[in-house]
Parts: C-alpha cells; structure tokens; sequence
C-alpha cells in the first residue's frame, strides 16, 4: 500500500560526516522512508551523499546550540514517527518489517525508548535507552544547548525492539576532541544543574579531575535537581576527589550520597575506598603495628601499612591479586609476602 504521507522520518544533525554518513543511511533502508538532515556546515561530500540517499537537507550555520538544531531536524520531517539518529550510527539487529508494522498499526504511546550501545576504544561496549523515537502529534522539543534532552516530563513511553550502534567514542582522539568541544560550550551555559551535570560528563573524560570536583559539589546538594543526578553527582565527584588526591571531597561526596537514601553498589563502593583511605591516612599518621604500640590487635592483621596500601591500590585497580606471587603476570608488594589480606 503506498503512503500519502511518511510513516518514519529520520532526523539528524550533521557536519562533514562523509565517513559515517553511508553506513548510518543505508542502515535505514526499509525503515526511514524519509530523511531530515540539518547540515551545520559541512566542507566536504556530507551534503552530496545526503542527497544522493534522497535526504532533504536544510544548511544551516551552526548556532552552538544542539538543541536548536535538534528541532530545526524535527521540524523538517513529515513523518508521522521521527527517529533521532546521529551520522555515527547505525540500526542494528532489528527486525525491520515488524517494527514498521507495529508502528503503522498499533496503538503506541507518544514516545518510545530505543536501546542504542555505545562503543568504546577499549572494546566495551555500554548499553543504554534512550528517547529517540516519538509520534509527531506528541510536538516534543529538545533543550538545552548541549547533551540535549527531549523536554517530556512524564509523557508516556514504551519499549522500542529499534537497536543503534554507535561508532563515535571508537577512536580516542575523536572522543578527546568532541569531550573538549563538550566541555567549552558546558562552561559557557547559566549555571545551574543541567550545566554542572555537563561539566562533571566532559571533564571526567578528559581526566579533568579537580573540574569535576567542582561541578559535582554543588549538583550533589541542589534540592531542585534530579534524584538521580544528584547520586551520579556523588558517584562522579567521588571518584575523581579519590583521584585528585581531595580526601575531604570525598568525604562530602560519600557523606552526602548517604543522605539521599539511595541503595547504589557505587555509593558502596565508594564508602569502601574513603574508609580505606582514612585508614591509611591514620597509619601514616600514628604508625602502624610494626613500630607502635597504640594497636590492641595482632600485628598480623591489618595494621602494616605496607599492606593497607597494596589493598587499596588493589580496591582501585592499580594492583591485582596473584594466586602464584612469582608467576610472571603478578605484582608483589614490597616487603610482604605477596597475599593481600
């Protein structure tokens, strides 16, 4: 049956992305039957290949602002259904048949969550949904002029069987370079929750740790933010305080995640090392077991400060534990015996 309007239109964002572009577009054959691209800019064949794959295609001059660009996207499209898809990924093990048929046939709810998988140069990979596709009756909007989101507040949603790849955070210079870029504009925007949460993203990336200390402080107690935000707040700000060599922040961080009652391994986790930290800080400071006699338990135990810190370099992945201390994968801590406690 032939369509007097488009059922799903693709929309996008792009600049120079005539690498990415090809693979991202044939992936939707079958089920994008229109393509909405805003090009920003682009200096080489993005347009041209856009085109080619019969994209309408607005130019416009980048503004700094991705949410605005998200919308010109959305405002482009005809489509009863708008899928958000970056030039750098792709559909992927979908079955592409019946999602446009549930689409066309069933009663939906306005917004659907599509799994999208991040890469990583390592190897990882990071699953994650993500609001991307949304009826055009539901006259949805993005915010926010970086890390957009949809403004959608308890807008019904269900589960999409759409799966995105995507390819960006693969080459860690590009990854080093778009987190730099991130970063400038997040420092540029009011302060306020969306902007540190920004902030504390990018520099964690960049291993910008005393930056991220100081955008996550003030999320982490923001009584208007998130519930959510503020526990990845204390999350992030932790560890990178735990990094930084910033004992008191992350004190604060582990001390103020408590509060918010929120049961999360990463809280543990973190209580864990601030323990271990305040430990070997009072070893440092009182002596431990082998030249003091403040100790009331066997020197055996834990009160060798050489041991104290092969565990916590242990508990933050700087030291592995080794069944054979001799073995040639095994590092074995100065003056012990090679077993960590």
């Amino acid at each position: 049956m032939t369509r007097t309007t488009p059922l799903l239109s693709a929309c996008m964002i792009v600049r120079n992305e005539e690498a990415n572009l090809p693979r991202c577009l044939s992936s939707l054959r079958g089920l994008a039957d229109e393509l909405a691209i805003v090009d920003t800019g682009s200096t080489d064949r993005t347009i041209e290949i856009a085109e080619s794959f019969g994209a309408r295609v607005l130019r416009e001059t980048w503004r700094n602002d991705f949410a605005f660009h998200r919308n010109q996207s959305l405002d482009l499209a005809t489509g009863r259904w708008r899928l958000i898809i970056d030039a750098d990924e792709e559909v992927t093990d979908t079955a592409v048949e019946q999602t446009v048929w549930h689409l066309e046939h069933d009663e939906l709810p306005p917004l659907m969550m599509v799994r999208v998988i991040m890469g990583y140069p390592d190897g990882k990979r990071v699953s994650m949904l993500a609001p991307r596709l949304m009826q055009a009756k539901a006259n949805v909007r993005y915010v926010h002029p970086i890390h957009e989101q949809l403004d959608i507040s308890d807008m019904a949603a269900g589960l999409s069987n759409v799966r995105l790849l995507h390819h960006g955070y693969r080459s860690p210079g590009a990854l080093v370079a778009k987190e730099r870029r991130n970063l400038a504009l997040a420092e540029g925007m009011e302060e306020g929750p969306h902007a540190w949460h920004c902030r504390a993203r990018s520099a964690l990336t960049l291993g910008e740790w005393d930056k991220v200390v100081e955008a996550c402080r003030p999320l982490a107690v923001h009584a208007d933010a998130p519930v959510v935000l503020r526990v990845e707040a204390c999350v992030l700000g932790g560890m990178a305080a735990c990094l930084a060599e910033r004992e008191a922040d992350l004190t604060f961080m582990v001390e103020t995640g408590r509060t918010l009652g929120e049961d999360t391994p990463d809280l543990r986790y973190l209580e864990l090392i601030n323990a271990a930290k305040r430990y070997q800080t009072g070893l440092a400071e009182q002596g431990d077991s082998t030249d003091s006699p403040t100790f009331l338990r066997p020197w055996s135990f834990w009160h060798d400060s050489r041991l104290a810190t092969a565990v916590l370099e242990v508990v933050l992945g700087k030291r592995r534990v080794v069944d054979n201390p001799a073995g040639p994968a095994g590092e074995v801590p100065e003056g012990s015996d090679g077993q960590c406690p």
